[in-house]
């Protein structure tokens, strides 16, 4: 007999069949297929449950259970209901209903009682047709139709659930909505909240590098509902209270390059995978490891994550808004273009500015530097807000007749940029020594977020002049420094 269940692979559930035959000898389970250790302390619990429910374990007969495929290490938390069924319909003791696309994953009690195991929800998508036999669920909508058993006894006539709607529930973070922010800030606000802007701050100590960082997740567009089911099954092992918006992961800045990525044998995900679809805050990345510093290349221009460990290859998803900040200088003070007096060596501030790596730099599509104090008029964190949702609104209806605007302009392609950009102003608006297709791609998105904010569907001179503040001068200046 065969029957259908699910064996867990990384951080998913994929499905496994499950082969039982019955032959002379002990009256035991054994299993064949690389089972782990405790798919193997199961089989006490299926042998329990099967005699307190009133049914006979097979006399006189070894129960063979074969996984395949074989050639992989297999772990389940839900094979023994499978198992315990299989064993019922091959011994005759339950007749096996004529139902096809069936799929069995449910964990056993000692006197047969039958559960839903907590990862068959979050990390399970079934095609529409499979019908899932589990057990009374811990919680959880019923996202995909169930036959649900309470003790082995219900085999017979289990009670179905239909399908119903995921539904997530969703809800703004208030953070820094009721702060007051200088012209230049709010202004920074609201481009990268609206583009998705990945941003190198860069400032002394007490300038709002901090403030900005935490406050952009309460700027960020709502997720979808198929968003946030990707956000808790990446954030399914997480010890934070249960997600209601996009993730802010904040990993300290002695995490390794392994823990920031992902890898290990076999491979796991790392921070930059758990902020998918989120935030990432990179605080003081000067005092992150050089070797974490460079992993994060690939991931920001990517937006995934491919780690390849021997027989392992696994690639994960980093659509991330990544965030840093950092100081400039051992005192904290220093910026480009301010007057500050420094205590420290020349020596040493070249040598503090020198861990920044240039090409980690070039990944960011926007740099900014902070001041103490800020001049220019000040706008509420609700009225950044309110100003980036009109600019939504304006993409929305721009997006009927042009698929492009659908995408944020932060993940725009380089040649949908400048469709219907003039020649000339790739070479009179842009420096004759701005050489990198990066930097150019980093500008013309910077720009096309501008344009958004002004309500112009096309791009002018003045959106690229003004991205050009935030995308290459900031650059050049910290090239300068000898990044």
């Amino acid at each position: 007999m065969k029957i259908q269940s699910l064996i867990r692979e990384q951080d998913r559930l994929v499905p496994v069949e499950v082969e039982i035959n019955f032959t002379a000898g002990l009256p035991q389970i054994q299993f064949l297929g690389l089972p782990d250790q405790g798919i193997k302390e199961s089989i006490h619990r299926i042998k329990s449950a099967i005699r307190s429910q009133g049914f006979e374990f097979p006399k006189a007969q070894q129960v063979l259970v074969n996984l395949r495929p074989n050639h992989l290490k297999k772990s389940s938390r839900g094979l023994e209901l499978a198992v315990a069924m299989g064993i019922l319909w091959e011994s005759a003791q339950v007749e096996k209903p004529s139902v096809e696309s069936v799929c069995i994953y449910g964990e056993l009690g000692l006197l047969g009682e039958v559960f839903e195991p907590e990862d068959l929800t979050a990390d399970f998508d079934p095609e529409e047709e499979t019908m899932i036999w589990t057990g009374q669920s811990r919680g959880g909508p019923a996202v995909f139709a169930r036959a649900v058993m309470h003790t082995l006894q219900d085999i017979q006539e289990p009670t179905y659930i239909s399908a119903l709607p995921r539904e997530y529930e969703v809800e703004r973070p208030q953070t820094g909505l009721s702060l007051d922010f200088p012209e230049r800030q709010a202004e920074l606000l609201s481009l990268t909240a609206l583009g998705e802007h990945s941003l190198l701050l860069a400032g002394p100590a007490g300038s709002g590098k901090s403030t900005i960082a935490k406050t952009l997740s309460s700027l960020l567009r709502a997720p979808t509902q198929d968003e946030m089911h990707v956000i808790a099954r990446n954030n399914r092992d997480s010890k934070e209270a249960q997600l209601r918006w996009r993730p802010v992961v904040h990993p300290h800045h002695s995490t390794s390059p392994l823990g920031l990525i992902g890898g290990g044998v076999p491979p796991f995900k790392g921070e930059v995978t758990r902020a998918h679809k989120g935030v990432l805050i990179l605080d003081e990345l000067l005092e992150f490891h050089p070797r974490a510093q460079e992993s994060l290349r690939e991931p920001m221009e990517e937006s995934c994550i491919r780690i390849r460990r021997g027989r392992f290859m696994e690639e994960y998803p980093a659509e991330t808004l990544v965030i840093a900040t950092t100081n400039l200088c051992p005192c904290g003070d220093w910026v480009p273009g301010a007057r500050i007096v420094c205590g420290r060596s020349l020596k040493k501030c070249q040598s503090y500015s020198e861990r920044l790596s240039g090409p980690l730099v070039d990944r960011f599509q926007m740099t900014f530097f902070t001041h103490k104090k800020e001049g220019g008029k000040k706008m509420k964190g609700s009225e950044i807000l309110q100003r980036i949702e009109d600019a939504r609104n304006f993409r929305k209806q721009l997006a009927e007749k042009d698929l492009r605007f659908k995408k944020v302009a932060g993940f725009w392609r380089f040649e949908e940029l400048t469709t219907d950009l003039p020649s000339f102003y790739m070479r009179e608006l842009f420096p004759q020594e701005l050489s990198s297709r990066r930097r150019e791609l980093a500008t013309l998105r910077v720009a096309r977020s501008i344009a958004d904010l002004d309500g112009s569907e096309k791009l002018q001179p003045q959106h690229i002049e003004s991205a050009l503040k935030l995308s290459y001068h900031p650059f050049e200046a910290l090239k300068r420094l000898g990044c």
